[in-house]
């Protein structure tokens, strides 16, 4: 049986990292291309002009990542002769900045500067249609390099910060499932021991400190545990979901997606919750469930159907289901055969389990 893993090329994680910008990014080339989600120039010009050693065309973005939007920010990296793109924002931004890195032949940085998601160290890039539901995975190749400023991070709001361990939670049990399944991954074969291993660090760094990492973030504070749990939201579970595979949660998530009132919903929200549902697929510890649901409810993730923008309506749980359920999804990494009725079942028993912690 095959394994493999795959990393970012350097990590980079402390608070003030960006101070070491230059440096690094000389290692890949003297003409940069930043992309920079507009809310964040502000805070990223400073470092930008810093750097005397590389040259900088800056590139304010705003927007989803769509196909006609990579292809017109890879023409801009081009025209711009930069052999190095990167990107500062959440993940819709990385992944634009991934992309067009990949289709202009640059070497790639992921800058986050919130932490809703794993997508900073993965070499995947999420399209989505206009009407903002998922249409396309492109698996292009890891980092060159991941720089992590742990002060920055601590400034956005905690929102963005609790929705990232939604998606860091999921990990390991997808992780658990697809080594039951013996599937294979996104890196293109089975997950090995070091992924396994690493998703589950992630899932016990983020119930172990996870609760005083967002009082951290709250309060804008870059703590010992605000820095674990982000280690463990961006690199632990980058790994982990990459080289030990995806499952139900995602898949959830994905039929999530179909519906437009989910739209104000999150990425990490939506996984948190397709993680719960997927409690009920098979047989769990009744306190496992108790677990999950009180950290997901101590947190701020979502417990119940309408806080993931569902209204439990037949028709829609069948929409949600019938995207999960589609041929190659990744609900059919699961160690057990799943159909749409189940998962429309773990849908109303997630919701109906989560009543009892909605309030807490």
């Amino acid at each position: 049986m095959m394994r493999t893993s795959v990393f970012p090329r350097r990590y980079i994680q402390g608070a003030g990292a960006l101070h070491q910008l230059g440096p690094e990014l000389k290692r890949l080339g003297d003409k940069v291309f930043a992309l920079v989600d507009q809310l964040v120039v502000d805070q990223v010009t400073p470092y930008l002009d810093a750097m005397t050693d590389v040259s900088v065309v800056l590139h304010p973005f705003v927007g989803h990542c769509t196909h006609p939007t990579i292809d017109r920010i890879a023409a801009c990296v081009r025209d711009s002769g930069a052999t190095v793109v990167i990107a500062f924002g959440g993940g819709s931004v990385l992944d634009v900045g991934r992309s067009a890195a990949a289709a202009a032949a640059a070497a790639f940085v992921s800058a986050p500067t919130i932490a809703a998601s794993d997508a900073p160290c993965s070499g995947l890039s999420i399209v989505y249609d206009d009407k903002g539901v998922m249409c396309a995975r492109l698996n292009l190749g890891n980092p060159d390099l991941v720089i992590v400023d742990t002060g920055l991070i601590a400034k956005a709001p905690v929102r963005f910060f609790v929705a990232g361990l939604g998606d860091g939670l999921a990990t390991w049990y997808e992780a658990d499932s697809c080594r039951q399944s013996h599937s294979n991954t996104i890196s293109g074969f089975t997950g090995t021991a070091l992924a396994h291993a690493a998703a589950r660090l992630c899932r016990d760094t983020i119930l172990g400190r996870g609760r005083q990492a967002v009082a951290d973030c709250r309060a804008h504070l870059a703590t010992p545990d605000l820095d674990a749990v982000l280690e463990a939201t961006i690199l632990l579970s980058g790994i982990g979901f990459e080289s030990g595979g995806l499952g139900a949660a995602h898949a959830i998530n994905n039929g999530l997606t179909t519906l437009p009132q989910s739209a104000a919903t999150m990425h990490g929200e939506k996984v948190a919750f397709g993680l719960l549902a997927s409690l009920f697929l098979s047989e769990r510890a009744d306190e496992e469930r108790r677990d999950l649901f009180q950290f997901c409810s101590d947190v701020g993730l979502p417990v119940r159907l309408h806080q993931v923008g569902c209204d439990g309506s037949a028709a829609s749980l069948a929409m949600v289901a019938a995207k999960a359920c589609q041929p190659g999804a990744n609900i059919h990494n699961e160690p057990f055969p799943v159909t749409e009725d189940l998962v429309v079942t773990a849908l109303q028993a997630a919701d109906l389990f989560g009543a009892g912690y909605a309030g807490s």
